[in-house]
């Protein structure tokens, strides 16, 4: 059996929007981290959230408000602390979806990660580059034609990744050695 790619210009221009609102925040400040850890984390965490979407689907649910929207990018940026967290600690991921749609997100990283990434707006940043490209886009066929999904969770899949470039950086900052990246 193969499997055929296809392209996405809508997907790539959501990634792009995520890169560009990083760039203005200046975070993160260096190359993006490769791990095969973090990113086996990122698969788990976001095919539990497309599950909890599609249930919501399925439900008849009314799609995304903005205010979701800016609770998801909030949300896997704190779950990236998490897993840069868990990767240092040979942990395994348990991801919990606990806020991620109300914005009472809980955080179960190293202290040092919570308290700095309290001081960033890449979440908001995101969200913000995320709502404004949605926008401008709306009358693109192209956006018009794809699931909603897919264009988002492109941006929140590259929020996750900038997110855990930034956690990284923190922690090899204070001295700290991240294994696998």
């Amino acid at each position: 059996m193969t499997k055929e790619f296809s392209r996405s210009f809508v997907a790539q221009a959501a990634a792009m929007a995520m890169i560009e609102a990083a760039r203005k925040s200046e975070c993160p400040r260096g190359a993006m981290v490769a791990s095969p850890v973090l990113a086996e984390a990122e698969r788990e965490l976001f095919l539990k959230m497309l599950t909890r979407l599609g249930d919501r689907r399925e439900a008849k649910e009314k799609g995304l408000s903005a205010d979701e929207i800016s609770s998801l990018f909030t949300f896997v940026f704190a779950k990236a602390g998490e897993a840069v967290t868990n990767l240092c600690n040979a942990k395994k991921e348990e991801f919990n979806l606990n806020g991620m749609l109300d914005g009472k997100i809980p955080i179960y990283a190293d202290e040092r990660l919570t308290g700095y990434f309290k001081t960033l707006t890449l979440p908001s940043d995101c969200a913000q580059a995320y709502l404004d490209w949605h926008a401008a886009n709306a009358g693109n066929p192209s956006l018009q034609a794809c699931d909603p999904i897919l264009p988002l969770f492109e941006a929140l899949k590259w929020c996750f990744r900038l997110s855990c470039t930034a956690a990284v950086e923190k922690l090899e900052e204070d001295g700290g050695r991240v294994p696998g990246v």
